[in-house]
């Protein structure tokens, strides 16, 4: 398998796998709390993949993906004016392995804050916008065909609305778009730096959730992604992403201030990349 190849297969489904978690929901992330609340989430996530496609053609079953990345992800909420806010940070760590070639370290920060322009929990629907800021801090090697850092900063764009619906079931839909600066330092064929730019990536996401008791819900999760096809020297690569995903999650209420969640998440049809599922727990603590 060439190198150009399996630098493609990995931006197009690992990017850089804290960016990844970071830039993606779970049910109810997008239920607002009150302002004055703070959160300190724990993710760990573990990631595997050997089915490689291309033009939605599997090329390749020795494609040998594993990811094992953290996730710190401190949350404040707080008042801006009449709107609800909750600035926070994303800081990935971990380890990326594939064909046994490895990258570690921290990974590329995000930076982010929902504003709630719409926010009546007292009849349960909400209306929000979230711009990321992504910055290339992680470690980034032109000779590694993988990297935990990405060496390009992104700027996403995301809407959300939310319903409740007879006080135990919510539906979420979220749209987002995301938006790239070159990689300067991108490999050739010959391993020599040249420019890397990278269509912009639409994303929609929908969750609907429900509670089982008053400690336990369960969520249906659906994700597609498209476009993000890269450009290499001012040659196209053909790489554009088309995914769909469907997950299935659990979340459990410890004790008061304690919430563990369990996901799972399954690509279903994939254009381009590795075929890559996750397993992903989460420990929030509120205060």
């Amino acid at each position: 398998m060439n190198k150009i190849l399996l630098l493609g297969a990995l931006c197009l489904c690992l990017v850089h796998p804290g960016h990844a978690l970071a830039g993606t929901t779970n049910a109810r992330d997008y239920v607002p709390l009150p302002p004055g609340t703070n959160i300190i989430n724990l993710y760990y996530s573990h990631g595997f993949g050997n089915e490689l496609y291309a033009r939605d053609k599997k090329v390749s079953d020795n494609a040998n993906l594993t990811t094992n990345v953290s996730l710190l992800r401190p949350i404040h909420y707080m008042e801006l004016g009449p709107f609800t806010i909750d600035p926070q940070a994303v800081i990935p760590f971990g380890e990326v392995e594939l064909n046994g070639e490895r990258s570690g370290g921290v990974g590329d920060i995000t930076l982010l804050s929902t504003i709630w322009f719409v926010n009546n929990m007292e009849k349960g629907y909400f209306f929000a916008y979230s711009p990321y800021v992504t910055i290339p801090s992680g470690p980034y090697r032109r000779e590694s065909p993988v990297n935990l850092g990405s060496n390009r900063w992104s700027f996403k764009q995301e809407l959300a609305v939310g319903k409740r619906l007879a006080d135990k079931a919510w539906l979420e839909l979220i749209a987002n778009a995301e938006f790239y600066t070159n990689n300067i330092d991108a490999p050739d064929a010959d391993n020599k730096p040249v420019t890397s730019s990278k269509d912009p990536l639409y994303g929609v996401e929908f969750h609907a959730s429900y509670d089982l008791t008053k400690e336990l819900f369960v969520a249906g999760d659906y994700y597609f992604s498209y476009g993000g096809e890269t450009t290499l020297d001012g040659a196209r690569l053909n790489d554009r992403t088309s995914t769909h995903t469907v997950g299935l999650s659990f979340f459990y209420m410890l004790n008061q201030h304690l919430q563990l969640m369990a996901d799972y998440k399954l690509p279903v049809a994939v254009q381009n990349g590795i075929k890559t599922n996750s397993f992903t727990v989460r420990l929030a603590y509120v205060f």
